[in-house]
């Protein structure tokens, strides 16, 4: 999927398999997900793949937008995984339109990024637009169902 930004700019975003596809038995290493990304931003255009996500932090993005789109409160204002490369986070509501803020760090930033650098992409979306993210979100999420997981409250 294609998220869109503000000044034409553009992440695209896609599972392309679990990090260890063979181990099906660890909570852990059977559940990581490879997250392809390429981005054109107002700081440069690149392309990453990386294990950034886990199958049920992809469930909390899902939840997160679904609860965005129906004016719901979430939890928190930004998502922050185990492995941080990727965070969102609901940085204004202005005029019916919620702007979300997607941060690239560790392995997800620009090749040439420093460390003190912050690199994002700014989007717009009203709540049908929301719907339509945690629509596609839950259809990536359908082809890596989670496995090898543990009881958890």
């Amino acid at each position: 999927m294609i998220f869109k930004g503000v000044n034409n700019q553009t992440v695209e975003f896609k599972i392309t398999n679990y990090q260890f596809p063979e181990i099906t038995n660890c909570e852990y290493d059977s559940n990581w997900l490879l997250i392809y990304l390429k981005v054109k931003s107002d700081f440069g255009n690149w392309e990453t793949v990386d294990p950034s996500l886990l199958v049920r932090d992809l469930k909390d993005i899902i939840e997160w937008f679904e609860k965005l789109s129906n004016d719901i409160e979430a939890d928190s204002d930004s998502l922050v995984f185990m492995e941080p490369n990727l965070v969102f986070e609901l940085t204004k509501i202005i005029a019916g339109k919620k702007r979300i803020r997607i941060k690239f760090d560790l392995e997800s930033p620009h090749p040439n990024a420093k460390d003190e650098k912050e690199f994002y992409v700014d989007c717009e979306y009203n709540n049908t637009e929301l719907k339509l993210i945690a629509s596609e979100l839950k259809k990536e999420a359908e082809l890596f169902p989670e496995r090898a997981f543990t009881n958890r409250k």
